[in-house]
């Protein structure tokens, strides 16, 4: 004859009361978090950030219609993450930790658009990326088609990975203010060169090559002050301090906001960063191979990819700050 134990029957009715309710709840609560809920005329999403290593970003990929308006309730679960998406014109936030950001936005462009945390959260903090869809009122993602600076690079034949050390290349800091002074008296030699694409297709070494001939009379230092001015010349302060803006959210965990290439995160990594203050390696590269370089990625080493978080213009104005770590423009009268 069974005895009647009460402990047995209250851990069965626990067993059936989270059958019946715990699981629906956790469905439910899932849904409810994850899931899309219309309020009025607006989709609304819960997404929450934690560092690569404990989940990223949560859902890692939404999905709306073109014309939708779009709230995201943005939670910190751990540190404090950064919020932003690439090519549309959403505001960046702060996300702390146990707070919830709101931000909203139409999404009037059909296309695959990436969100990802620009605040330095982790190690792997490269990682932090999801995938923003808008669908075109005909329910697909509408195909991109080549822009012109994957078409001119496709023209250039660039090889990224090549290495291209430098045949010439400055032993001190080229000073573009005392090139500027010089572009006066060589006015002739400065206006061959000075033509955005030309300089940015060409590398400061070859530059210099052909200086030599072109200027007999001035010295080595002298030359690279000349190129420093020319560089000058394909940006202007404003660019330049965009381009420090995004290199010092992005870049300078693994490259140092000295551009020596040893920040906090390079350690993490499987090859060390490039150091764009080292002159030897810089001088032998165009302008072309840094922004192929930036917008693919390094394939096989821990350098995310940013085409598709950046617009060209961004990625130009990255480029040209990249090049404050060889030459000084400081003092320039611009």
């Amino acid at each position: 004859m069974t005895m009647y134990n009460p402990k047995r029957e209250l851990f069965a009715f626990a067993v059936v009361l989270l059958i019946v309710v715990g699981f629906p709840a956790i469905v439910f609560g899932y849904q409810y978090v994850y899931q899309p809920r219309s309020a009025g005329d607006v989709k609304v999403f819960d997404l929450t950030a934690q560092v690569p290593e404990g989940g990223g970003w949560q859902p890692e990929r939404i999905t709306v219609n073109q014309g939708d308006r779009v709230r995201l309730r943005l939670h910190g679960a751990d540190v404090v993450h950064g919020f932003a998406v690439g090519r549309l014109d959403v505001d960046p936030v702060v996300v702390r930790p146990g707070e919830v950001e709101i931000v909203e936005f139409v999404a009037e462009e059909a296309g695959q658009f990436t969100f990802y945390c620009d605040i330095w959260c982790s190690p792997y903090h490269y990682r932090m990326r999801g995938m923003l869809e808008v669908l075109s009122p005909d329910g697909d993602l509408p195909v991109e088609p080549p822009t012109a600076t994957e078409k001119h690079l496709n023209e250039l034949g660039i090889l990224v990975d090549e290495p291209h050390p430098a045949t010439f290349y400055p032993t001190t800091t080229p000073s573009a203010e005392a090139g500027r002074l010089l572009a006066e008296d060589y006015a002739t030699v400065v206006e061959a060169w000075r033509d955005v694409e030309k300089l940015r297709s060409t590398s400061s070494s070859d530059v210099f090559a052909a200086l030599q001939s072109e200027t007999p009379d001035l010295t080595d230092e002298e030359r690279w002050d000349l190129i420093a001015y020319l560089w000058s010349t394909t940006t202007t302060p404003k660019q330049l301090a965009a381009g420090k803006r995004l290199y010092a959210k992005n870049c300078a965990a693994c490259h140092a906001m000295t551009g020596t290439g040893d920040g906090p995160a390079w350690e993490h990594l499987q090859d060390e960063p490039q150091s764009f203050a080292d002159a030897t390696t810089m001088a032998g590269g165009t302008s072309w191979i840094y922004y192929a370089k930036t917008a693919r990625g390094g394939m096989g080493t821990g350098m995310p990819y940013f085409g598709t978080l950046f617009t060209e213009e961004e990625m130009w104005s990255l480029v040209d700050y990249v090049w404050t770590f060889v030459f000084n423009y400081d003092d320039l009268s611009w």
